[in-house]
């Protein structure tokens, strides 16, 4: 029976989601296929650097272009494998112990790390790494002694080429979206969960399983609009963001009361996200690569609000090339967009619904190439 150990770390961001949808996949096709699929977070070894990118990502997300193009240079590379790669110990017992044939990495530094392993004590398991990032791939995602690279289209396959992957060590899938996320909710029975019992439209915002700053945007906006709207934050776990939004909440119930103008639903994280978006008209956020994704896999278009410098800029030129949706970073140009889409929200949910599907139905493929490459 072959074993296969789908791999992560163990902090609360993309290479986990990826790990997750890749291993729930291939869990449904154990029995069918005749393999044991097990799961694993492992913890990276200077949890420091893992606060430190996210409280820049959340708060100053531009600024990440400079560790992102350092990171560029082969020595750099090095020296910043040097210091995170510390999860050998714990890594090592794992291989020992559970012997899998088959590691599938969705953590590009321990994907580092089990090749150095591989060496050193001759463990003898094939090992695929995820590139986690669509268009904008760091070289360092890129692992010389993998035996496949997963990649979501052809500018990783251009990448890796050009970074010294052979071609057959590179397997292009579209992106790996939980398949929760395609599941189908009754619309009105999802937002009258969420408390909008009348037909306004419902906007999302959101800043994916981090969070971010860039949701305070929209507080002071809504002031402006004249229609009626429904509006669900989703801080992520980000709770200083939480707990703003609780506040102006309580203002926007105290003086739209009898208007009834603006309703808002604040939650944290959120475990049943097909179901929320099901009840939402238009989405809101960041443009990391999961969340645009799982936005694109409920049939809908993003509005990106803000991105990380560096390793998200591919996602923006991404969203425009494949009509996925808008870009609206500045404030005064989200400020307009949002007033237009009050007054006329059908124009708006209407644009790009047919680059839309068309994604979505291309991405839905992607966890079935992998099941079919594992035979």
């Amino acid at each position: 029976m072959k074993k296969i150990l789908v791999l992560t770390d163990d902090l609360p961001w993309g290479h986990r989601s990826i790990a997750r949808a890749i291993c729930g996949y291939l869990k449904k096709k154990e029995e069918k296929e005749g393999w044991q699929v097990f799961y694993e977070e492992v913890k990276m070894g200077e949890a420091w650097i893992a606060d430190l990118y996210t409280g820049m990502s959340r708060l100053f997300p531009k600024i990440n272009r400079l560790p992102y193009k350092a990171l560029s240079l082969k020595s750099i590379r090095k020296l910043s494998l040097a210091i995170v790669g510390h999860g050998d110990l714990e890594l090592k017992e794992l291989v020992r112990k559970s012997k899998p044939d088959v590691i599938i990495s969705s953590y590009f530094i321990h994907s580092h790390v089990l090749v150095s392993l591989r060496k050193k004590f001759g463990f003898d398991f094939k090992l695929w790494t995820v590139v986690a990032d669509p268009w904008t791939i760091n070289p360092i995602s890129f692992v010389p002694d993998a035996d496949l690279h997963l990649v979501y289209d052809e500018v990783g396959v251009t990448d890796g080429l050009k970074h010294g992957i052979k071609r057959d060590k590179i397997l292009k899938t579209g992106w790996w979206t939980r398949p929760e996320m395609f599941e189908k909710f009754d619309r009105l029975k999802s937002r009258k969960k969420l408390g909008f019992r009348d037909d306004r439209p419902v906007i999302f915002v959101g800043g994916g399983s981090l969070g971010t700053t860039a949701i305070m945007k929209f507080l002071p906006i809504l002031f402006l609009l004249k229609k009626p709207i429904g509006v669900v934050f989703n801080s992520g776990t980000d709770k200083m963001v939480f707990k703003i939004v609780e506040r102006y909440k309580k203002i926007f119930d105290k003086f739209f009361k009898r208007k009834s103008f603006i309703q808002i639903k604040n939650l944290g994280w959120i475990d049943n996200m097909a179901e929320v978006l099901s009840a939402c008209d238009m989405v809101f956020g960041k443009a990391g690569p999961n969340f645009l994704f799982d936005v694109v896999a409920s049939g809908k278009p993003l509005v990106a609000i803000t991105h990380i410098g560096g390793q998200e800029d591919g996602n923006i030129d991404l969203i425009r090339k494949k009509k996925l949706g808008w870009v609206k970073e500045k404030t005064t140009e989200l400020a307009k967009f949002l007033k237009n889409y009050s007054e006329n929200p059908d124009k708006y949910n209407k644009k790009f619904r047919k680059s839309v599907v068309e994604e979505r139905e291309k991405n839905k493929q992607s966890l079935g190439k992998i099941n079919t490459y594992l035979r």
